[in-house]
């Protein structure tokens, strides 16, 4: 049974999902267009690397901060919500920004351990400048950062402080790496234009369907999740709070983001992920528990081959 099978925590659990995700990905660039030129599969390579390494950084966020069971629904949800995207799996600058967010995301959480935050806010901070180096509407997630200095650090003015600090020392060596290589100064202005706010390209029938699909997740996972909330222990809820805000952080760069061909909604699948666990845990019947796993695993090819 898939359900009792992805309940568990086991490494063929995640050598399976890993698996599922190699094959969605390489569907997804063999629709796109597959080269057997040496440089497109090398970063082909490295695309795969980059887009299954953060399921073990998600999963692991999970149960470090009690967020879910001992289970590999979360890193299941994340496969199937990142599929739902053929176009972000081709685009190698949104998954590695993708990476940065979720290493950011595990420096704010550990804020709560009240030790050496400085160093865990400079490093969220830094993380965050170099997720907007690859994918530059990702600096949206430096609240992220704010937030996390709110719940656990904000008596200290200084740490206030810091995040400006980070990433100012990412653009500092981003400079220098562009006046010593290209003899011009890195300039997020060439970044926005907003005569490119648009949402046209979501009405094309695969988008559509994509943008469908997930909104209907987004409402009813979010909502689910709002009603266990309460019975969550109070020490966590500050870090649900920081989920909740890590989904809505990441719609707002979606909206903000000019270009718009559904890759910028990847930056959703980790926290909604994250969020609709808590829906997959709740005590169905069998029944319905397979059929919820059949579905997850099925729709993702829907939305790749036709």
């Amino acid at each position: 049974m898939l359900s009792s099978f992805f309940s568990k925590s086991k490494p063929i659990n995640y050598i399976a999902v890993a698996l599922y995700m190699g094959i969605l990905f390489a569907i997804a660039h063999y629709k796109k267009g597959f080269s057997v030129e040496l440089s497109y599969l090398l970063l082909s390579f490295i695309s795969l690397f980059i887009y299954v390494l953060p399921m073990l950084t998600l999963n692991l966020l999970a149960q470090r901060n009690g967020l879910t069971n001992k289970g590999t629904f979360t890193i299941l949800l994340y496969a199937f919500l990142t599929a739902l995207m053929p176009n972000s799996l081709t685009n190698f600058s949104v998954l590695l920004s993708n990476v940065f967010v979720l290493l950011a995301l595990q420096n704010i959480l550990l804020l709560q351990n009240d030790k050496q935050t400085k160093a865990k806010i400079l490093n969220a901070s830094i993380c965050i400048g170099l997720a907007s180096l690859a994918y530059f509407w990702s600096i949206g997630f430096i609240a992220l950062v704010f937030l996390g200095i709110l719940y656990f650090e904000a008596n200290n003015y200084r740490n206030w402080i810091i995040p400006s600090i980070g990433i100012s020392i990412v653009y500092l060596f981003a400079n220098c790496f562009t006046l010593l290589f290209y003899d011009s100064f890195y300039t997020f202005t060439t970044h926005i234009d907003f005569k490119l706010f648009s949402f046209r390209n979501y009405l094309k029938t695969d988008q559509l369907f994509s943008i469908g699909v997930l909104s209907i997740c987004i409402v009813f996972f979010v909502s689910i999740y709002l009603i266990k909330f309460r019975r969550k222990a109070a020490n966590i809820k500050s870090i649900l709070r920081i989920i909740i805000a890590y989904l809505l952080t990441a719609i707002a760069v979606a909206i903000s983001t000019p270009e718009k061909n559904t890759s910028e909604l990847f930056f959703i699948a980790a926290p909604l992920a994250l969020i609709g666990t808590t829906y997959l845990e709740v005590n169905h019947n069998q029944l319905a528990k397979e059929i919820n796993m059949w579905v997850l695993i099925l729709i993702p090819f829907i939305t790749l081959l036709f």
